[in-house]
């Protein structure tokens, strides 16, 4: 160990220490996240909100910021998730580069290059999976009762929206979510879908764990 860690040179060590914690962590969240996957098919027994009339939505509220499908058209690439994989990938692509004798110059586009490269594909596989959900068939009623986590945080007393990932009709779906709490509802906070408020707007609240 200690030989490799010589020969990498000090260019790649610190390339090492880049890609070692990126890495770490970007495992670490993919286990989180499917655990989350795994937590969110628990239904709490939830109250339907008023807002959910007999035909399942509320035909006065206004959707402008979303779109026919319900994503976003646009493609995020700088998420938490794509820095990590970029941080994790350009850490190990100049350790390799700089073992190799590459010139550090050389050495250090490449591994940004090929750390950008990462965090485009981690975006295009997470619209893709996102939009996995949309095969015509989808009847946003079943969302009721689930549980998921939030991903772009909720404000208070619906006067904003934010949105939720959560396992519905077996799919891994991202979908906006308002909420009637009074204080902001975070990132990563696990929440319950108790009614519907438009065609493709839940309405959640947080998920009291006995």
């Amino acid at each position: 160990m200690m030989e490799w860690w010589e020969a990498i040179g000090s260019a790649g060590q610190i390339f090492a220490c880049i890609g070692i914690p990126a890495t770490i962590i970007l495992l670490i969240q993919t286990v989180l996240t499917l655990i989350g996957m795994g937590g969110d098919s628990d239904a709490d027994g939830a109250d339907i909100d008023s807002d959910f009339d007999a035909d399942g939505v509320d035909e006065g509220v206004e959707l402008d910021d979303v779109d026919s499908d319900g994503l976003d058209a646009g493609l995020r690439v700088f998420t938490l998730r794509g820095i990590i994989a970029f941080f994790s990938v350009m850490g190990w692509v100049g350790v390799i580069c700089c073992g190799s004798g590459m010139n550090l110059a050389l050495s250090i586009l490449i591994a940004v290059a090929s750390g950008t490269l990462a965090m485009v594909v981690i975006a295009v596989l997470m619209k893709w999976l996102f939009g996995l959900q949309y095969d015509g068939t989808e009847d946003i009623r079943d969302a009721l009762g689930v549980s998921g986590t939030v991903y772009l945080r909720i404000p208070p007393s619906r006067s904003g929206k934010g949105k939720i990932s959560a396992i519905i009709q077996g799919k891994l779906c991202e979908k906006y979510a308002v909420t009637d709490e009074e204080t902001m509802i975070n990132r990563d906070e696990e929440v319950t879908v108790v009614g519907i408020s438009g065609e493709e707007t839940l309405i959640v609240r947080r998920k009291h764990r006995i």
